[in-house]
């Protein structure tokens, strides 16, 4: 089975489904976690097409690709999620400091460096707000392309 990719974006970082125009279910074989993964409808490409592969290889004389995944999520939320995080943590220890109290010139530096964490936090929270809406858009849109 042949599935086309034309309708498909990367969403700013190359990823598996980037130089990809189809994905042919004969000669493309998909590992997660070290299981083969069975490819019978676009659906079933959609939690590798907009990550890196791990290790990926290909037989140009058979014109098969074999790629291996360990992470089902993507790209964006691969490298923001944690980020998020640890400035959920950084917000909380600063807000910590800055209530404890000190010196004004060292409160100030933390204020600042407050405000800097939230800004950062709400920046990334907003891309992955976008890019999770423009995926689902794309998800749609190359459902639609593979069922004419």
């Amino acid at each position: 089975m042949i599935f086309t990719l034309d309708s498909f974006n990367d969403l700013g970082r190359c990823s598996f489904g980037t130089l990809k125009e189809k994905f042919d279910t004969e000669k493309d074989i998909i590992y997660f976690k070290g299981k083969k993964v069975k490819i019978t409808s676009i659906e079933d490409l959609f939690p590798y097409l907009w990550q890196a592969t791990a290790i990926a290889s290909r037989n140009n004389v058979e014109e098969t690709s074999v790629s291996h995944f360990y992470n089902d999520k993507p790209w964006w939320h691969n490298d923001y999620d944690k980020t998020i995080t640890d400035c959920d943590k950084e917000i909380e220890k600063l807000t910590k400091k800055i209530a404890k109290g000190g010196k004004d010139n060292t409160i100030e530096r933390w204020r600042q460096t407050l405000k800097y964490t939230e800004d950062r936090k709400d920046s990334l929270k907003e891309i992955i707000v976008r890019l999770d809406e423009e995926l689902e858009k794309q998800k749609l849109e190359l459902i639609k392309e593979n069922n004419k």
